[in-house]
């Protein structure tokens, strides 16, 4: 391994553990497995087996990178305007406030994807780990609004399987999010083919 690919990993796992050491300070113990955990580890061995050496024709990247985000977005401001993290903090007996969860998934979640989208078109190793994170991170982490949370609710509260903060909006970022695992895949699975073309030929 070269000494910027060093470089790029550390700066990764620098990103992912400090996100979720804030989270789990502020959040509690289930959004931090679900973010921390899934997306963001996940989302690390997913980039490191797919496109860390090899990074992702932007062309191909940046459409559904860019309406995963956007879609995201939408999420997250629907999770916002229903009190999503008091409901978390009410079945997690944790103290996540509603600034806490606009600091974090409203304000700084947006920065690292706006960075992404440069990295990615520049064809920089981190964007491929950003756009890892968020893909992955909706494979993991959309069904928890509609097998986990509310079910666990319901366990603990009663009254029944009831609309969570985010289930309107969920399902979309998660298909967006799984064209753009198979873009990578297809894409890293042509890098492995020519590397041992280009490898038999000499």
């Amino acid at each position: 391994m070269k000494i910027i690919d060093i470089i790029y990993f550390a700066i990764a796992a620098v990103v992912s553990i400090g996100f979720s050491g804030h989270l789990f300070h502020t959040a509690g113990v289930m959004p931090t497995l679900i973010i921390g955990l899934g997306a963001f580890g996940a989302g690390i061995v997913f980039w490191l087996l797919t496109s860390f050496r090899h990074p992702t024709d932007p062309n191909l990247l940046l459409p559904p990178y860019l309406f995963t985000a956007s879609l995201l977005m939408l999420h997250i401001i629907e999770e916002y305007a229903f009190d999503f993290a008091g409901r978390i903090s009410r079945i997690t007996n944790g103290d996540w406030s509603n600034e806490q969860f606009l600091l974090t998934i409203g304000h700084a979640f947006p920065v690292l994807w706006i960075f992404g989208a440069y990295a990615i078109a520049r064809r920089n190793p981190l964007g491929g780990y950003i756009s890892s994170f968020i893909f992955v991170g909706m494979l993991l982490g959309e069904p928890t609004h509609y097998l986990i949370f509310p079910m666990r609710e319901a366990i603990l509260h009663g009254g029944g399987y009831d609309y969570f903060p985010g289930m309107w909006t969920a399902l979309a970022p998660m298909s967006t999010g799984l064209w753009g695992i198979s873009v990578v895949l297809s894409e890293a699975r042509r890098d492995r083919i020519g590397a041992k073309k280009s490898t038999s030929t000499i």
